[in-house]
């Protein structure tokens, strides 16, 4: 097993890991780095999950080529996030601390005249954001004439938020003698397409997946209707008494309604998405390390690049569209040799997707029962318990106060006393997650058929609300044209752009053939099937915070597997993959 002692380091850089205690590296950073030292002048595409230690598999080498006899930019790290661009630079920071080299992080919401006196004063290295780069590189308060690298960091990410044209914009504006070096988990369409135009003769290199989910991470999943979902994730939360984690949400609105609804019941708990500015996004953050607040619900890409230590839970409040989301999210406990525990909650009629969750993590999520009354009341007697022997004061530190509640006290019977103490111990420390009565669902009880994998099947049509469209349009057409009842129609959605229906599967291709002889609309539109589980490597994209990432075709050309079509009277080419 190599060590950071057998590459060829400076000597200042080897003494900052040395006290940071950074030993072994990891594999992406044992591949990497020597590999970077030696070929300064290749372009590299390096391929590797988050988490995996990539920010020193490209931050070492970039250190080794600056030269600090020269004030000028001459490292540019792009990251989609701020939070990620202050983790980059708070990691490179500490590991280049005796170098004299100037570290300068730039991203959108901290002050501009801040970051252009910064850039002025000699930075070595900027990190930051796509669409504040790109301010600066407008106003010129940027020059990029002496830039010898440029890295670009979850470049995957970047293009899946739409920075595409940013990032072209900034690589364009880079003097064509620089090299790119392009990290990234995936090497979806887009990754290659921006290979292809903007990199030559490119050193690939892949890390191994076999380490992504740590083996220091329990998984597990619970099964509670959607309805119950929040009750619950409360009684998760009680008989866990030292909880200190994160729970993932799809949407900023759902981030925000599930925190409001913690905080209601007791929890001490905040919210971080995209929406908030970025000084109450810095305020949550640090609240959350000092753990002013045990429980922060979030969204994927505003947990992204945040680094907290200790959490000892990830809860997944659905599962997510993304093997990669998955990954990231779980990621977040079980580090540094310590134990963590991620639970997914999963209504009834979407277990079948714990199954193709565990194929394709190739790791087996055990059952776990929504906590009854008994477990949430057990857990908590030990801090019941410590409570009340905290409260007990030698006799010289009563306060006046103290002595006249004592009298008041005193004024009642002993048993009434006793039963508003009991009655005060109950709001203190049972509020949270008892709030209903609650009935264990086991997936042993449920029965599912060996078909119930395909009992419903999810079709799109690319039309939504911007062409008129509505949820009873669709309901009327489902019930007047393709003779379905209410009960057999799980899920209307209308989207912008498009609308998903979740339909049986055994009236799927009589519902897809009246799509075809008697079109929902006159206006041109598609109808396809919707693939519910993870999307593979360059699979097509839906619209839609729900439907990120699961829409694909399942066919090169105009008909689709199934009975899918495409409702043009002209005959369609076969599009090439």
């Amino acid at each position: 097993m190599s060590t950071f002692s057998n590459f060829s380091l400076l000597p200042q850089i080897q003494k900052s890991l040395d006290n940071l205690g950074f030993t072994t590296p990891t594999e992406i950073q044992e591949k990497v780095i020597p590999l970077l030292l030696e070929n300064m002048n290749r372009d590299v595409h390096a391929q590797a999950q988050t988490g995996t230690g990539k920010t020193l598999a490209f931050g070492i080498p970039l250190l080794h080529a600056i030269d600090t006899s020269k004030k000028e930019t001459q490292g540019l790290i792009i990251a989609p996030t701020r939070e990620l661009v202050l983790q980059i630079h708070d990691s490179l920071r500490d590991v280049s601390k005796e170098t004299g080299i100037t570290i300068v992080p730039v991203y959108g919401g901290m002050s501009i005249e801040r970051q252009i006196s910064s850039i002025k004063y000699g930075a070595h290295i900027i990190v930051g954001t796509p669409g504040r780069l790109n301010d600066h590189l407008r106003r010129k308060t940027l020059s990029l004439k002496g830039l010898k690298i440029l890295v670009l960091d979850e470049a995957d990410i970047m293009l899946d938020m739409g920075f595409k044209q940013e990032v072209d914009d900034i690589l364009n504006n880079a003097p064509q003698s620089r090299q790119i070096w392009l990290f990234s988990a995936t090497v979806l369409n887009g990754i290659q397409q921006l290979i292809n135009s903007h990199m030559q003769n490119v050193l690939l290199v892949r890390a191994t997946k076999k380490s992504v989910v740590s083996s220091q991470v329990e998984q597990y999943y619970c099964v509670a209707p959607k309805a119950k979902r929040m009750e619950a994730m409360a009684r998760l939360i009680e008989v866990a008494p030292d909880f200190y984690g994160i729970i993932f949400c799809q949407t900023k609105l759902l981030t925000s309604e599930v925190a409001e609804q913690l905080a209601s019941r007791g929890f001490r708990a905040s919210c971080l998405h995209g929406d908030m500015k970025q000084a109450l996004r810095n305020q949550v953050i640090k609240g959350f390390k000092n753990r002013d607040f045990n429980i922060l619900v979030a969204t994927d890409v505003a947990a992204r690049g945040i680094d907290v230590s200790d959490l000892t839970h990830v809860i997944n409040f659905s599962i997510p569209q993304e093997l990669e989301s998955y990954v990231h999210r779980i990621g977040r406990t079980g580090r540094a040799g310590k134990q963590g525990i991620a639970i997914v909650l999963v209504a009834p009629s979407e277990v079948f997707r714990i199954k193709k969750l565990q194929r394709l993590t190739n790791v087996n999520l055990q059952e776990m029962p929504v906590p009854p009354r008994e477990a949430i009341i057990n857990a908590k007697m030990g801090a019941v318990s410590d409570f009340i022997e905290q409260s007990k004061k030698p006799r010289s530190e009563f306060s006046a106060v103290h002595k006249a509640l004592e009298e008041l006290v005193n004024s009642f019977t002993q048993e009434e006393v006793k039963q508003s103490f009991i009655s005060a111990l109950e709001d203190i420390f049972f509020k949270g997650g008892l709030r209903e009565e609650f009935e264990t669902i086991s997936t042993t009880s449920m029965h599912f058929s060996a078909n119930h994998e395909t009992t419903q099947q999810e079709i799109c049509i690319d039309l939504g609300k911007d062409a008129g469209i509505s949820e009873k349009d669709i309901s009327n057409y489902l019930h007047a044209t393709c003779g379905l009842l209410s009960q057999e129609i799980r899920k209307v959605r209308v989207l912008n752009k498009r609308s998903f229906i979740s339909i049986p599967e055994d009236k799927l291709q009589e519902c897809l053939d009246m799509f075809k002889k008697n079109p929902f609309t006159p206006k041109k539109h598609r109808v396809f099937l919707v693939e519910d589980s993870f999307p593979p490597k360059g699979g097509h994209r839906s619209e839609g915070n729900q439907h990120r990432g699961r829409s694909r075709e399942r066919s090169h050309g105009s008909r689709f597997e199934r009975g899918g079509f495409d409702n043009k009277k002209s005959p369609m080419r076969k599009r090439r993959r």
